[in-house]
């Protein structure tokens, strides 16, 4: 941590502040107000994305490649018994192309997180489930993850947290429009 760090941390400031500070300064008639809001999404999601891929790297001796793979399992275990979807609903729900999904599969199946097969109600569709052997493995590590959501969320109060809810839900909602 540097000065400048120390200086913003003591008043509530952030790099974002620090980058809105220094367009004001270099060009003090461009219209950055957005970035008070996107920069911070942008900057909080990129810097989520690496705290959590380093706590499931260290993850209880069972070591995921990256949060892609994590977001995969859970959508198999929040779909309920027998926790299968084809891979046209995964890549779906997580916004991913076939390719990306693929490797994805190859990677976890070698891990033993996944297993593919057919679907017992269409035989030429597959069905991708989470294993058996892996499931109570992969259920302490979402307990673990949710923990660690709750206490990056404790500098909020509730109220701030449903205001933000809310406000993310409409930015979310106008932009997944947008991608269909």
């Amino acid at each position: 941590m540097d000065e400048d760090d120390d200086i913003r941390a003591a008043d509530g400031a952030d790099s974002v502040d620090a980058m809105l500070a220094e367009w004001q300064n270099e060009w003090p008639e461009l219209n950055v107000t957005s970035s008070e809001v996107v920069a911070r999404l942008l900057r909080a999601a990129r810097l989520l994305e690496e705290l959590f891929a380093t706590r499931l790297r260290r993850s209880a001796g069972v070591p995921l490649a990256n949060v892609g793979d994590f977001d995969l399992l859970q959508t198999l275990r929040r779909s309920g018994p027998p926790y299968a979807l084809t891979p046209g609903q995964l890549r779906q729900a997580l916004v991913v192309s076939s390719a990306g999904l693929t490797g994805r599969l190859n990677r976890l199946e070698r891990e033993g997180w996944i297993a593919r097969g057919a679907s017992p109600v269409d035989g030429r569709s597959t069905l991708v489930g989470l294993t058996e052997e892996k499931r109570a493995t992969f259920d302490r590590m979402v307990e673990q993850h949710f923990s660690l959501e709750r206490d990056i969320l404790s500098v909020l109060e509730p109220e701030e947290r449903t205001v933000m809810a809310d406000a993310l839900r409409k930015i979310l909602a106008s932009l997944e429009q947008d991608a269909c």
